[in-house]
C-alpha cells in the first residue's frame, strides 16, 4: 500500500505548531507501565546499537514504547549532529516544515497501527517506509527514506520497542512530497489509522474494529480492566485505546465520548 501528500505551502505556517504539539502529546501518552524486564529490555538495545553497522548516509534510532525513550546512533555521521539525547522535538526543528504535518500524521497513525496490531506483526518482516526532508548541521535539506519495524516483543506479543533505519537518498531523488508504503500483514488495515489523505473521512471508517469493541464496553460501564479481560488485551492497550477512541471524537471524556458515539451512530 502506497501513498502521498504533496505539500501545500500557504497552511504549512498554521499547522506546524498545533501538529508537532499534538505529536509530541502523542508520544506521551503512549507510555505504559513496565511490562517487562526494563534493564534486559534496555540492555538489548544497547548492544544491538554496539554491534549495528550503518553506511555513512545512514542513521537509525530505536524508540522504547513503556518509557517513550529514544535510542539512537549515525546521527553526528549521517547529518552533522553530536547528541546526546534524542527528543521529539529533534524532529520539530529540523524536519522540513513543509513536510512536518504529514510527517507527524503518518507516525502517529504507524504507532497507533502498532498498538492496535501488535500480536500480528512480525519483527522485519512488518514495516513502514516513510519518505520527507531533514535539515543537516550544515544547513541544506536531504531526502531521508525511513524504514522502521518492530524490534522487541513481550511474551504476550506485544511491542515494546520499535526501530527506524534512515538513509540519505538525495542522490536518488529530490522529491518534496511525504509519501509512505507499508508492508506485512495487516498492511492493508493503515489507513484507517490516518486522520486524513486528502479526502474527508466517512463516519464508518472513523474507529477501528477494535476501537469499536472498547467502544461497546466502555457503554455497559465496563473498566478498562474488565475491557481487558473480555478482549484478552493487556490495560495498558485498553487505555490507548481509549485515547484514540477521545481524540478522534475531539472530546475530553468517557461521557463525551459516549455521547458523541450515540449521537453520530456508532452505538
Amino acid at each position: 500500500m502506497a501513498s502521498s501528500f504533496t505539500n501545500v505551502p500557504s497552511t504549512l505556517e498554521q499547522q506546524l505548531e498545533l501538529s508537532s504539539d499534538r505529536f509530541k502529546t502523542f508520544l506521551h501518552d503512549l507510555k505504559q507501565d513496565h511490562r517487562g524486564n526494563l534493564s534486559q529490555r534496555e540492555q538489548k538495545i544497547r548492544t544491538y546499537l554496539q554491534d549495528v553497522q550503518l553506511w555513512p548516509n545512514q542513521f537509525l534510532y530505536i524508540h522504547d514504547v513503556d518509557t517513550g525513550r529514544y535510542h539512537h546512533a549515525g546521527f553526528e555521521q549521517a547529518l552533522g549532529y553530536d547528541l546526546t539525547r534524542l527528543t521529539p522535538d529533534f524532529f520539530v526543528e529540523h524536519i522540513h516544515p513543509g513536510d512536518l504535518p504529514q510527517y507527524f500524521e503518518v507516525s502517529q497513525a504507524l504507532l497507533s497501527f502498532v498498538m492496535e496490531y501488535s500480536q500480528d506483526l512480525v519483527p522485519f518482516e512488518s514495516s513502514c517506509h516513510v519518505t520527507y526532508r531533514m535539515r543537516t548541521d550544515d544547513g541544506h535539506y536531504v531526502s531521508v527514506l525511513r524504514k522502521s519495524t518492530p524490534f522487541l516483543k513481550d511474551d504476550d506479543g506485544h511491542v515494546e520497542a520499535y526501530i527506524s533505519r534512515c538513509t540519505d537518498i538525495s542522490h536518488v531523488t529530490g522529491d518534496q512530497t511525504v509519501t509512505w508504503e507499508v508492508f506485512g500483514p495487516r498492511s492493508d488495515r493503515f489507513e484507517e489509522f490516518l486522520d486524513g489523505d486528502g479526502s474527508e473521512r466517512s463516519d464508518t471508517t472513523l474507529f477501528t474494529e477494535r476501537e469499536m469493541d472498547v467502544l461497546r464496553l466502555l457503554r455497559t460501564g465496563h473498566t478498562s480492566a474488565e475491557i481487558a479481560d473480555e478482549l484478552y488485551i493487556s490495560v495498558n492497550t485498553v487505555n490507548t485505546h481509549r485515547k484514540s477512541l477521545m481524540r478522534k471524537a475531539e472530546v475530553d471524556n468517557t461521557v463525551e465520548l459516549l455521547f458523541f458515539a450515540q449521537e453520530h451512530g456508532y452505538l
